[in-house]
């Protein structure tokens, strides 16, 4: 079975800060907004056109590929990423996640906010109250960096449980990725 990794497919605001980060693998970074609200950002360098990288995200087959045996993506503004770890899970159901497409600029950022999120994620109840995004940053012809950041976590015992999940997993989505899609290098 491919790796099950959907952990932050819901996904920050664009901070053009965000972008700067050395096109090296990326320390966690964890901080506080301006509102008080706290956020993390990852990063990983994958020698993969950022193009590749992109459809693993807005392509519903690549997408199952490499994430979730069950999944449709409905990629375009308003649109929907719908998924279950349930291989024998089906489209429609409650316990999958619903991620709802908010913004984007192709091969570059996706933009997500939660709108359904199954019982056992942990905080999952505020999870809608925060945004997430993927930044593809082509350092070269076939390497990309690629940048995930959730942001908007409030103060509150789930929204804690709901950052300990996503600032830690998260990291796992960029390394699954980076397997099912990186090339190889002379």
């Amino acid at each position: 079975m491919k790796p099950v990794l959907f952990a932050a497919l819901t996904l920050l605001i664009l901070n053009s800060g965000f972008a700067s980060a050395t096109p090296a693998d990326a320390e966690l970074v964890d901080g506080v907004a301006p509102d008080g609200s706290r956020y993390y950002q990852d990063s990983l360098v994958i020698h993969a056109p950022a193009h590749r990288l992109w459809s693993a995200f807005t392509d519903t087959t690549v997408y199952r590929s490499w994430t979730v045996p069950v999944a449709a993506v409905d990629f375009r503004l308003g649109g929907m990423i719908e998924a279950s770890y349930d291989p024998a899970g089906h489209l429609g159901d409650p316990q999958n996640i619903k991620n709802a497409v908010i913004a984007y600029v192709p091969d570059r950022l996706l933009v997500f906010r939660n709108v359904q999120a199954p019982a056992r994620l942990p905080g999952g109840e505020v999870y809608g109250q925060t945004i997430k995004t993927i930044e593809f940053r082509a350092l070269d012809a076939p390497t990309t960096e690629v940048t995930l950041s959730g942001v908007g976590f409030a103060k509150g015992a789930a929204s804690d449980r709901l950052y300990a999940f996503f600032s830690t997993g998260d990291k796992g989505v960029l390394t699954a990725l980076r397997s099912a899609f990186e090339t190889k290098q002379p």
